[in-house]
């Protein structure tokens, strides 16, 4: 089959890809190998991730991640494959399913990267099990193999394609994978034409939150402080939960779009499980990052405004890490995650204070985090011993969480949670799902919390919830319906 597409849509290192004895050679031989999938892995010519999704709009299944400041972004639709699990051993279980997966994927990548190859995406939920009907189709524990996935690290960009192979000849095979690129081709060739626009008139939100919930807040903190002046424990996260209304849905890409200009330094992304459904954030806190042995993560806790002017900034930025409350806060998420490490690490290292990180409506104490992981650990196991941190749960944590419910009322689902992206080769990435709102038909339920200590006030602390709902509420005022 020949293309016959200009070169900024196919490069000459994908021709000469897909024309190779190597490529031609391991399409004839997979048929024999009896694995049930085949992912085949092909540089393409850059285009934007989120645009080939807003290009086939076509798959009720779709992810996006991205970290501009980092310059990696993920694109993924459709869904070939999917791992759950649900319940304490949750990520025990999607490590078990993941590894038996090794053997039942012939993968064949072009490119020598890290992120080449099949991908998992998806996340866990807080809690053990989900309990709302909207977040039941997230699950406790659930990842897809995506029928496509663009990946951008830098200035590279790869077309990874997955499929089921049903006991197909070579040639078959070979003419599935061909077609399938030609498909993708044809949406690139898509780009040069004209495309209306977004509107820009604002969507009208109508808040559905009760008048008595501040009072109902104001009780629950108040009730949080006096079990931590019992020693039931020394820190505990409460989140609430914000219902706003629109006359249409929010389209789902153009909601992304707007976080990820207005967060660049923030982990941006859509989980999106059926045309109406989707769970969208902007974190700025990883919780892991995990490639070649070395294990990243953040301690993020302990906040204040941005400034009016730089004078401002830097004095609030100056009394932020002044303070006792917060920096209390923050020293709980920092000997937690040094203890969580610690049996799978030959060295933790971190800075001994804190530094300020700064996004465009809120500054946080931050301590960046790294590890040395023993040979053998994989990501889940981190991510089980990591989640949830201090910053979303609470110290020491298991005494903290077991309140969690109970003093909240609501359902966090993938709030708080793990979120985020592995391979079959150990490496992968997830952040904490903070920021972030599930959107369901015309409604998006926002979620924010706080860490309570013993100095805690309940009207500060209502005041950070609604600093940290902004930018969720102001990207959705400024995205245009997805159905009129």
């Amino acid at each position: 089959m020949s293309f016959e597409y200009s070169d900024h849509i196919i490069p000459t290192e994908f021709i000469e890809a897909i024309e190779s004895q190597e490529f031609t050679g391991f399409l004839q031989s997979v048929s024999d190998t009896g694995a049930p999938f085949l992912s085949v892995t092909l540089p393409v010519a850059p285009i934007d991730p989120l645009a080939a999704l807003e290009l086939n709009p076509g798959y009720e299944e779709q992810f996006y991640w991205d970290h501009p400041e980092n310059d990696i972004a993920i694109s993924a639709a459709g869904k070939v494959h999917e791992l759950r699990a649900t319940g304490s051993n949750r990520f025990e279980e999607i490590s078990e399913l993941s590894s038996g997966l090794k053997e039942k994927i012939d993968a064949y990548t072009a490119i020598r990267h890290s992120m080449a190859g099949p991908l998992f995406l998806g996340g866990y939920s807080f809690d053990r099990h989900n309990i709302g009907k909207t977040w039941k189709k997230f699950g406790a524990a659930r990842f897809v193999l995506p029928e496509w996935m663009i990946v951008r690290s830098g200035r590279l960009h790869m077309l990874t394609l997955t499929i089921r192979k049903e006991n197909s000849r070579p040639d078959e095979i070979y003419q599935e994978i061909i077609s399938r690129i030609a498909e993708f081709l044809n949406l690139s060739g898509k780009l040069g034409l004209h495309v209306e626009p977004p509107s820009n008139e604002p969507s009208i939100l109508c808040t559905l939150q009760k008048p008595e919930e501040r009072e109902a807040w104001n009780r629950r903190v108040e009730k949080a402080r006096g079990m931590i002046r019992k020693q039931e424990f020394e820190k505990i996260v409460l989140a609430r939960s914000l219902t706003v209304e629109s006359k249409n849905r929010p389209s789902f890409t153009q909601l992304t779009h707007q976080l990820r200009q207005k967060y660049p330094e923030c982990f941006n992304f859509m989980v999106q499980t059926d045309t109406d459904t989707a769970f969208i954030g902007a974190t700025p806190e990883r919780l892991a990052s995990f490639r070649n042995g070395i294990f990243m993560t953040d301690g993020l806790a302990g906040s204040t405004s941005r400034g009016q002017s730089a004078l401002e900034d830097a004095a609030l930025a100056q009394n932020l890490l002044q303070s006792h409350k917060d920096r209390s806060e923050h020293d709980f998420v920092i000997r937690a995650i040094n203890e969580n490490l610690k049996r799978f690490s030959y060295r933790v290292e971190h800075p001994r204070v804190p530094g300020i990180k700064k996004l465009k409506n809120v500054q946080h104490l931050f301590t960046p985090i790294s590890a040395s992981i023993r040979e053998g650990v994989q990501i889940h196991e981190l991510i089980s011993e990591m989640h949830p941190t201090p910053a979303v749960g609470g110290f020491p944590r298991d005494e903290a969480v077991a309140y969690i419910h109970e003093l909240e009322q609501i359902d966090r689902g993938w709030y708080a949670a793990p979120v985020g992206w592995f391979n079959l080769n150990g490496c992968g990435e997830f952040a904490v799902a903070i920021r972030s709102a599930l959107l369901h038909g015309n409604k998006a339920t926002l979620y924010a919390g706080c860490g309570i200590v013993a100095d805690s006030d309940p009207d500060r602390e209502w005041n950070e919830t609604l600093l940290k709902f902004r930018p969720m509420l102001d990207s959705l005022t400024r995205t245009r319906s997805g159905h009129e």
